[in-house]
C-alpha cells in the first residue's frame, strides 16, 4: 500500500470511528464529548440533530483538519456515510448547555426528559434525505463549497445578522425591528454584529445557527421565546 494510502485509510478509519452519539454513553455529551451529568443534561432526539445546521458545521470543524488531507471522491464517501450514520441513530442524544445553542427547542421539556431518563417525543431514525440540505449548508460553510455529490440547492435570501446564505426549501426565521431593540438592550444580540443599515426587509431574517444562539440566550436571560 502506498504511504497516502496508508494515511487516507487511517484518516477514514479514525473518521468512522468518531461515531455519532446517542443516549449520553459514559456520561458525556454526544456533540463534543465534555463531561456531563444527566441533571444538567437535554435529551434530544436524532431529528432535531440533524436538521440544525449549526450542529453539522460543528461536526465538521471538528474534522476538518482531515477531512481536508482525502481526495474528492473520499469527502464524498465521508460525506454520504457520515450523514447516514449519524441520522440512523435510535436513542435520544444527550447535549450540554453549549452544544444546546446549536438546536431550537423546548428546554424545559427536555431537561425533563434527561432527568428522568424518559424518550422525547419523536425519536429514532431519520431518513439521511430529509436532512441531507443542512449537512450539505454546513459543509459549504465549513469548506467552502457545496459537496460534489449533493444537487446544489438555490440561494434565496442571506441572514442579517452572520451573512450566511439562506438556501431554497431551508428555514429561516424573522424578527420584528421592536423585538430586535428588545434583544439590543438585553444585551442578547451584539449590536456590533448588527449591518448599520439595518435588516434587508421590515424584519431581520435570521439563518437557523442564529436563531438557536438567539434561542439559548433568551432562555438564560428570561426572555421567553426569540
Amino acid at each position: 500500500m502506498t504511504e497516502r494510502g496508508g494515511t487516507v485509510g487511517w484518516i477514514k478509519d479514525r473518521l468512522l470511528r468518531r461515531k455519532p452519539g446517542g443516549a449520553g454513553a459514559g456520561g458525556l455529551c454526544d456533540c463534543c464529548n465534555d463531561p456531563l451529568k444527566r441533571t444538567r443534561a437535554y435529551y434530544l432526539p436524532t431529528r432535531e440533530i440533524v436538521l440544525s445546521q449549526a450542529y453539522w458545521e460543528s461536526a465538521y470543524s471538528l474534522t476538518k483538519g482531515m477531512i481536508d488531507v482525502l481526495g474528492e471522491q473520499e469527502r464524498q464517501w465521508y460525506f454520504s456515510e457520515n450523514l447516514r450514520l449519524t441520522a440512523s441513530q435510535r436513542n435520544p442524544w444527550s447535549i450540554c448547555e453549549n452544544c444546546g445553542e446549536y438546536f431550537v427547542f423546548d428546554r424545559d421539556t427536555a431537561r425533563d426528559h434527561a432527568v428522568h431518563g424518559s424518550t422525547p417525543a419523536g425519536n429514532g431514525e431519520v431518513d439521511p434525505s430529509g436532512c441531507v440540505l443542512f449537512a450539505a449548508a454546513a459543509w459549504e460553510r465549513v469548506f467552502g463549497r457545496w459537496p460534489a455529490n449533493v444537487v446544489p440547492h438555490a440561494v434565496v435570501g442571506t441572514c442579517d445578522l452572520c451573512r450566511r446564505n439562506v438556501h431554497s426549501q431551508a428555514p429561516s426565521y424573522t424578527v420584528s425591528r421592536s423585538r430586535m431593540a428588545e434583544f439590543l438592550a438585553a444585551g442578547v444580540v451584539d449590536g456590533g454584529s448588527l449591518p448599520p443599515a439595518g435588516p434587508a426587509e421590515d424584519d431581520w431574517e435570521m439563518c437557523q445557527p442564529c436563531t438557536a444562539l438567539l434561542a439559548a440566550r433568551c432562555h438564560r436571560t428570561g426572555l421567553g421565546q426569540a
